[in-house]
């Protein structure tokens, strides 16, 4: 669906000075649709139409176009990304990256994996120390205003998708993502699959991560890493000391 309205739908700016397309509004009314006959109990967060059900209950949490705004600009880093995630933990995620051809899932206690093509791979993340020039960090836009990097050798990349960031992670191309001022059908999907990968997932301040079923933004910063580099990050990064953040309202780097 996405790929067949790509190019012949129009993005217009919502409250929140994000983009949003038919095709977002389609894809999370079909998958609603979809996943509440699959799991009718269960309650649903979705970017576009918000919260409904009980927050307490098994949640499927859906970004119908994570990256919108490559979406809509024809930059091929977007995600169609479906969680879920219960009692504070991400128990299921699917990413599709329609335009790079690949599908990776993950379900608590069965693994990660990518389908691309007709193979399939199990995805394990590992530990790279210590910290080099060329190893890469993904982060949104807001993170490079609050965050001093001065300590850390690595590059910095935003592809305008945290879903993007977190499959790159899962796949080994990053070694860490960062997020910041973000909302939880962002990550949900993600996490899942980068925790069943070998990730690890915590608060900049080392505070425990855990899903939380709300349409508002996180305001502390999250890290997801394998173990040993995650803790080697929160050792090294720092709040900068004049923050040089703005209204995410009207900057989510997505």
């Amino acid at each position: 669906m996405a790929l067949e309205m790509h190019g012949r739908v129009r993005a217009v700016q919502k409250a929140d000075h994000t983009l949003v397309t038919q095709a977002d509004r389609s894809i999370e009314a079909f998958l609603r649709d979809k996943l509440s006959q699959l799991a009718p109990d269960w309650s649903f967060l979705g970017e576009e139409e918000g919260l409904s059900g009980d927050p307490k209950a098994p949640c499927w949490v859906i970004d119908p176009i994570d990256g919108t705004t490559n979406y809509a600009k024809d930059i091929p880093l977007w995600c169609i990304s479906v969680g879920a995630v219960f009692d504070g933990i991400p128990i299921f995620g699917m990413i599709a990256v329609p335009e790079m051809g690949e599908t990776l899932w993950a379900a608590r206690g069965q693994g990660a994996w990518l389908i691309r093509g007709q193979q399939t791979h199990r995805l394990l993340i590992s530990d790279h120390l210590p910290l080099e020039q060329e190893d890469l960090i993904a982060s949104n836009t807001t993170v490079e205003r609050v965050i001093d990097f001065s300590n850390v050798p690595c590059r910095l990349r935003n592809f305008g998708a945290l879903a993007y960031h977190l499959t790159a992670l899962a796949r080994g191309s990053l070694i860490s993502i960062i997020a910041h001022y973000h909302k939880l059908y962002d990550v949900a999907a993600g996490l899942c699959i980068c925790l069943e990968a070998g990730a690890v997932v915590r608060y900049l301040d080392g505070g425990q991560w855990r899903a939380q079923v709300k349409t508002a933004s996180e305001t502390r910063p999250m890290l997801c890493a394998a173990p040993q580099t995650l803790q080697a990050l929160i050792d090294a990064l720092g709040p900068k000391i004049k923050s040089e953040a703005i209204d995410p309202a009207h900057d989510l780097g997505d």
